[in-house]
């Protein structure tokens, strides 16, 4: 049996080099479920300053303490009255970053003075309890926004996130007997005492909070929580996310009265697909969905009669069970590098391509443990702030080019 290279017309056709018609051929595909590894644990770790074990306890403080000082930085108010978080942040930033009483306490949002009085006293009475009510508020003439509207107001929101300050107004006015307020006051107390913004919705599905997926998930959270599974020290978090050229901020500045407008390589771009994998070690391994690839050539056998050529199958276009397998494959070779992650749990959502039979014989095969979050739980999956904090840079790099 001879094999040699042929072509196809486009038209269903066969033909040699020479244009003569081939007899039998047979397409040969390469495996279309392709990736590319665009990082590994190891290599990450090349890139980091490692943390000595008994660190990583001050590092869950550090996070803590971070999340706390961007919340008082976004609620500060006009007048000093401080809560036990703004004092407890000021002492840690002044007791173990060793901050100065004016930067600790401006990152606190609390008085300079204050804080400088604070200090003198606690270094007079070691016994002086800063966490006692102080306040320099001033006294002012009552408001006609008391608790009780307060409460409506939560609720109100709660119930119509999209309700505008007149719909408060009217809310307000129906509710309450003598109530007569402008839409700026009640705005002022809305934002400053019942501590509601106006933010960009996040649009989500009605079943996310539904009475059976919340049931789900609290039986999720009992179960798990009764294991040595230990998002902190015991697992990986594996996901998808879609990226593309076009991913920009939401938001850009422009001459009063006019649109935004920013321009980008095309109106249409390309999603690629990365997948991801993380942990509180660091990054697992990150891969890039490839595009499928067409052989270029086709082995043709001419020693038999040609056959009616058949129909090709359908190839899906986007991310299937095939290429997760390979990613999984993948990411559990990059951790068996590392034998102190051998038997952690492999966190991964419900989607249909997580969830096939010979995923889970797979990683039980390898030594690990897969774990399937309930339905519409985001939330519980930690790699969903990396995707978001990986998208953020993408957006704020402005890529103008594929290459």
């Amino acid at each position: 049996m001879s094999l040699k290279y042929f072509v196809e017309d486009g038209l269903g056709g066969v033909f040699n080099e020479d244009g003569s018609e081939a007899m039998d051929w047979d397409e040969e595909v390469d495996n279309p479920y392709r990736t590319q590894t665009l990082t590994s644990l190891k290599q990450w770790r090349m890139h980091q300053t490692a943390l000595e074990p008994e660190a990583y306890d001050q590092a869950r403080v550090d996070v803590v303490m971070a999340e706390l000082e961007a919340d008082i930085t976004c609620s500060r108010k006009t007048y000093n009255i401080y809560t036990d978080e703004q004092k407890a942040l000021f002492l840690y930033l002044l007791r173990f970053k060793f901050l100065k009483v004016k930067s600790a306490a401006e990152r606190a949002a609390i008085n300079p003075r204050t804080a400088q009085g604070w200090v003198k006293r606690m270094n007079e009475d070691p016994e002086w309890n800063i966490y006692g009510k102080l306040t320099n508020k001033v006294n002012r003439a009552g408001s006609q926004l008391q608790d009780e509207h307060k409460h409506f107001l939560i609720n109100l929101f709660d119930e119509e996130p999209q309700a505008t300050r007149k719909d408060a107004v009217d809310a307000l006015t129906a509710a309450f007997e003598g109530f007569n307020l402008k839409e700026s006051q009640v705005g002022t107390f809305i934002r400053n005492e019942c501590n509601l913004t106006v933010k960009r919705i996040t649009r989500h599905p009605k079943a996310r909070n539904s009475p059976d997926t919340l049931l789900k998930r609290k039986v999720w959270v009992e179960k798990w929580s009764q294991t040595d599974m230990d998002y902190l020290s015991n697992c990986v978090f594996v996901d998808e996310s879609a990226f593309d050229i076009n991913m920009r901020p939401s938001t850009a500045r422009s001459e009063k009265g006019t649109p935004a407008v920013v321009t980008t390589p095309s109106t249409r771009a390309v999603s690629h697909t990365i997948l991801g994998a993380v942990s509180a070690m660091g990054v697992v391994n990150i891969e890039i969905r490839l595009p499928n690839q067409k052989p270029k050539r086709i082995k043709v056998d001419g020693a038999r009669k040609r056959k009616q050529p058949q129909p090709k199958k359908a190839t899906s276009k986007g991310t299937v069970t095939g290429h997760y397998m390979l990613f999984l494959q993948n990411t559990m070779n990059f951790m068996d590098q590392f034998p102190e992650m051998k038997g952690f749990y492999i966190v991964m959502d419900n989607a249909p391509i997580h969830t096939a039979d010979d995923i889970d014989q797979m990683v039980t095969k390898r030594g690990y443990k897969s774990i399937y979050l309930p339905p519409y739980s985001p939330e519980l999956n930690p790699i969903e702030n990396f995707w978001s904090t990986m998208k953020s840079y993408v957006k704020r790099s402005k890529f103008s080019s594929v290459h």
